[in-house]
């Protein structure tokens, strides 16, 4: 017989598995377990009770979805969570539960519910990070009991009843509105200060506003088809430059003087 007949002969008797870098091998013979294999590959001839399972070191990530609760205050929410963990007993995570993925699924629900009644609605929408938290350092230790290694917990989503956001909507609209009024309210107070120092200035200084008259009319000549007749112009200037002053009066007294001196004359 051919050596390659004889060699394929052989394999067809051979069975062979793999472990890749991110799996670990549990090893069975004949239904019990016997080593954990590492990664490579591994060939044993087809009439041995042999088994192998690969089970996957990497990190995996699970949503636990939202299942109504009632928060101290019994307002009805749905919360959802999103765990991240690896496994990093397999032999543990194989051979102690049915599932690890559904114990841990269980262990985050009922952690949940009890975190959840002991919290009103307001703190458990404000601190969300303080829940995450709490449901990581409660499950940790129990998930390492099956060889789970949790890495992270986090509150996905709350929802809450039609009617408990139709409030908070109402309660975000008014907040806006009242905002809103009350920049508006501040912007008329600057624009009214600034009316009246305007004004001031130009009580102090006729001039100032002589010259927004001119520059006015600038304007308004430079525009095609307009003519302006601006009577003693002239004298418009000049008394911009040399503001009039008014005469100093005369007291009674004096006028009554200059009055008996021209009827003595």
């Amino acid at each position: 017989m051919p050596d390659s007949l004889k060699f394929s002969g052989i394999f067809r008797l051979q069975k062979e598995i793999t472990i890749y870098e991110y799996e670990r091998g549990l090893f069975y013979r004949e239904g019990k377990f016997e080593s954990l294999l590492n990664p490579g590959r591994y060939v044993y001839w087809r009439w041995e009770r042999v088994d192998i399972t690969p089970v996957s070191t990497r990190q995996m990530s699970d949503v636990v979805s939202g299942r109504a609760m009632l928060t101290s205050d019994r307002i009805e929410v749905r919360i959802s969570l999103v765990a991240q963990y690896r496994i990093a007993d397999p032999v543990l995570a194989i051979n102690s539960v049915d599932n690890y993925s559904e114990q841990l699924y269980q262990d985050l629900q009922l952690v949940l519910r009890d975190e959840v009644t002991t919290r009103d609605l307001d703190t458990l929408l404000g601190e969300r990070g303080t829940l995450s938290v709490a449901l990581l350092n409660a499950v940790k230790e129990s998930a390492a009991a099956y060889g789970i290694e949790l890495k992270q917990v986090g509150v996905r989503d709350i929802v809450l009843p039609g009617s408990v956001r139709d409030v908070f909507l109402k309660e975000v609209t008014a907040d806006r509105e009242g905002r809103a009024e009350l920049v508006k309210a501040r912007h008329e107070v600057a624009a009214a200060r600034a009316r009246a120092n305007t004004a001031k200035i130009l009580a102090d200084n006729p001039n100032i506003q002589r010259m927004n008259e001119l520059e006015a009319l600038v304007k308004i000549a430079g525009r095609n088809g307009s003519m302006i007749l601006l009577p003693a112009f002239a004298e418009l200037l000049s008394g911009m430059a040399n503001p009039v002053r008014q005469a100093p009066t005369r007291s009674a007294g004096a006028e009554t003087e200059v009055t008996s001196k021209d009827s003595d004359e």
